[in-house]
């Protein structure tokens, strides 16, 4: 029979050729299910490719009494073509919630690039309950706004603080960077009326073992033991109570559901399923679990430390809300070059003569981008340093998107396999710009995300790169722009 299915994924997990899927299996007949559920969610591990993150992040959670989702692997292929390896997880629907909460008459909303406060409480989606309850989540607002003296009590008869506790301490114990606690995403919240309050749940743990989130900042360096950016968390972290509960529940994780061997058994198992199903895929180190193993393993003795010294401070002032994501754009550039000779550029850009075909559009139009000279640049860091490529078209006016740059480590190498880019977590970035050369952020039109793929590649001046850019652009609104 038929089935309903269609992509999903935010910015960071997009991809044209092996996309997120969603299948509901009873969209046609409300009677039909497969294996007992009615949904299907498959994550293409674009932000994981070791493909064992999610399995294990949502194991540690069950088995430290949390609700959240089963989750295993599976070898996907669409019309014939094979995908790989992606994680099936078990959607948090009403079936769900029954399994968990015992009758589903509550409401589920999902949190991405939401929180507790004025200006992005309206980001939450609700996915199924009363309207009504909505002013659930008001309620929370309101008793961030308590005195300390009252904090707990108020914000308890709203918060099941307890489950809220052992949410917050994993989330940081995993180093699941972009949950919550530490930027106010992935994750869901049920009100459950049998106690009138509301639990989170974790979603999309597919990047963890990072202390270290993008958007902070160079300039703050994260405890390792605590994160608080999410508004509960870092209301709570601001009264001794609520330090005192938090760390007693990293405490009691630490001797009940921490043990490193058996996770890390876990972790090679799950690799010697994945690996026959790789194919020309995973032979670096970022696609094994060696780096999860690796922080897993040493994650105690971390956390320990901090806590003789006492509560760590978080110092990290708030940041401004972010309104929405629109898209930009899309584009497709096949290119092939000579390296030029980096030496005389010092940090700036230096020409290069390129051959190029060019597909770009800019707001549903289509720019004419074509140009015989692209610029490269060299930057430190990232394990070898990175380099900068700029695509210009030289008529562009004043003002107007005029150059496309795309960021990637020297490291990479010409497997003809796709690199990712994305706004997130990839070291590969790429951005839209209104001029050339050593451009502000102020200049950025749009963040890329979508793939590299280079078929040939040298750092030598004379050597030659060639490959092709395919992605769209996305843009970020800050709400005082934002349209109504």
């Amino acid at each position: 029979g038929k089935v309903a299915i269609r992509k999903k994924g935010f910015v960071g997990s997009m991809d044209q050729q092996r996309p997120s899927f969603k299948i509901q299996i009873d969209k046609f007949d409300k009677k039909k299910s497969f294996a007992g559920i009615d949904t299907l969610t498959l994550n293409n591990n674009k932000q994981d490719p070791s493909r064992v993150n999610q399995v294990i992040g949502y194991q540690v959670f069950r088995l430290a009494g949390l609700p959240a989702s089963h989750c295993n692997l599976a070898v996907v292929t669409v019309n014939g073509k094979p995908l790989g390896v992606y994680s099936n997880v078990e959607s948090p629907d009403k079936r769900f919630i029954r399994r968990n909460f015992g009758n589903d008459d509550g409401a589920l909303f999902e949190g991405t690039i939401a929180d507790f406060d004025e200006d992005s409480l309206i980001r939450f989606d609700r996915k199924f309950g009363k309207k009504k309850l909505e002013m659930k989540l008001t309620e929370v607002l309101e008793a961030l706004k308590t005195t300390d003296d009252t904090l707990i009590e108020e914000l308890g008869k709203i918060v099941d603080l307890d489950n809220f506790y052992s949410y917050w301490a994993l989330e940081c114990l995993l180093g699941h960077w972009d949950g919550y606690v530490s930027n106010k995403n992935n994750y869901f919240v049920y009100h459950a009326p049998a106690t009138d309050r509301i639990q989170f749940m974790p979603w999309g743990i597919d990047q963890l073992g990072e202390d270290n989130n993008i958007f902070w900042g160079r300039g703050f360096k994260p405890p390792k033991s605590v994160k608080a950016d999410g508004a509960i968390a870092r209301r709570l972290y601001q009264i001794k109570e609520g330090q005192d509960s938090y760390f007693a529940a990293l405490r009691e994780l630490l001797d009940t559901v921490w043990k490193e061997d058996e996770w890390v058994a876990r972790i090679e198992r799950l690799e010697e399923m994945i690996e026959p199903h790789r194919g020309s895929v995973g032979r670096n180190r970022r696609q094994t679990g060696i780096d999860l193993k690796k922080f897993i393993s040493g994650r105690r003795a971390q956390v320990e430390a901090e806590m003789k010294e006492g509560y760590p401070e978080w110092t990290l002032a708030l940041r401004p809300g972010m309104n929405r994501i629109e898209k930009r754009g899309d584009c497709e550039i096949k290119f092939s070059f000579k390296m030029a000779d980096l030496k005389s550029g010092r940090n700036s850009y230096v020409a290069s003569e390129v051959e190029a075909e060019f597909k770009v559009l800019i707001d549903g139009n289509e720019i004419e981008f074509h140009s015989e000279k692209m610029a490269i640049r060299q930057n430190r860091g990232w394990g070898g340093g990175s380099l900068s490529l700029q695509f210009t078209r030289p008529s562009a006016a004043e003002g107007t998107p005029s150059t496309i740059e795309v960021t990637f480590p020297k490291r990479m190498h010409p497997t003809g396999d796709p690199y990712r880019i994305d706004v997130f977590a990839s070291p590969a970035s790429g951005r839209l710009l209104n001029g050339s050369g050593n451009v502000g952020e102020d200049g950025t039109r749009g963040a890329l995300t979508g793939t590299l793929e280079l078929t040939a590649f040298g750092d030598t001046a004379g050597d030659q790169i060639s490959g092709r850019l395919k992605g769209e652009f996305f843009a970020f609104i800050p709400k005082d722009t934002a349209k109504e």
